[in-house]
């Protein structure tokens, strides 16, 4: 008995659909297991360390909040995301970010915007890693996203070389001339990927206060010890 050609093209379509979801499940990013098919498996999910829900800092009326401890897992992830082209490590990078940030008592219609990195460095790596990260926040938390307001003018020495980070970074971003009027109108939530002693944060907050952009929250995914 033969069967009607659609039901014969149905059976073939699943058990190629099945092939594929075999050949391209989804690996864990850190430890490359397959086994639930997420990007981040249990056993490595356990090393991220979640911090507190007050902030960490405080630099000129600024609050700065962390999500996680940059080590282990988190440290991993980021280096995967900015140095191996691991673009869904954003995804996973911005979970952390808004589990954490559920927790906080920020009951305001942020406005999120990020420090670009330098133009040079984009072409290289071919995205912005930071407006992965940034989106894919937006898209869990329904927060607007502007893209491009903190511009990178000038290269320089990545932070974790520089002897002295705050002369390193100083003069290194501006803002937007177009979305001034409108950063000032809504409060601000500035996110990063990492603070270390958090000199590219302050100088990003002193030439948002320059401009009277003064409701400014900080969030950073991973805080260095």
């Amino acid at each position: 008995m033969f069967l009607p050609l659609k039901h014969n093209i149905d059976i073939i379509f699943l058990m190629f659909k099945g092939l594929l979801d075999l050949i391209y499940k989804n690996k864990c990013l850190v430890c490359s297991c397959s086994k639930t098919d997420d990007l981040l498996c249990k056993t490595c999910s356990k090393d991220v360390d979640f911090m507190s829900g007050f902030p960490h800092r405080i630099y000129n009326s600024v609050s700065v909040y962390s999500a996680v401890i940059y080590n282990k897992t988190p440290k991993k992830l980021i280096r995967l995301l900015k140095f191996s082209h691991k673009k869904s490590a954003s995804k996973v990078l911005a979970r952390f970010l808004y589990d954490y940030f559920k927790k906080l008592d920020l009951n305001k219609d942020f406005i999120v915007i990020y420090p670009d990195s330098f133009l040079l460095k984009n072409l290289f790596r071919g995205y912005e890693h930071m407006y992965l990260i940034a989106n894919e926040f937006c898209n869990l938390s329904g927060f607007n996203l502007l893209k491009n307001a903190i511009k990178k003018i000038k290269y320089t020495t990545p932070q974790y070389k520089a002897k002295n980070r705050k002369n390193n970074i100083k003069g290194a971003f501006e803002i937007n001339k177009k979305y001034i009027n409108l950063l000032k109108e809504k409060p601000i939530l500035l996110i990063d990927d990492i603070i270390t002693t958090g000199a590219t944060i302050e100088e990003i907050t002193d030439i948002l206060k320059k401009e009277n952009i003064n409701d400014v929250t900080v969030l950073t995914v991973s805080k260095a010890k």
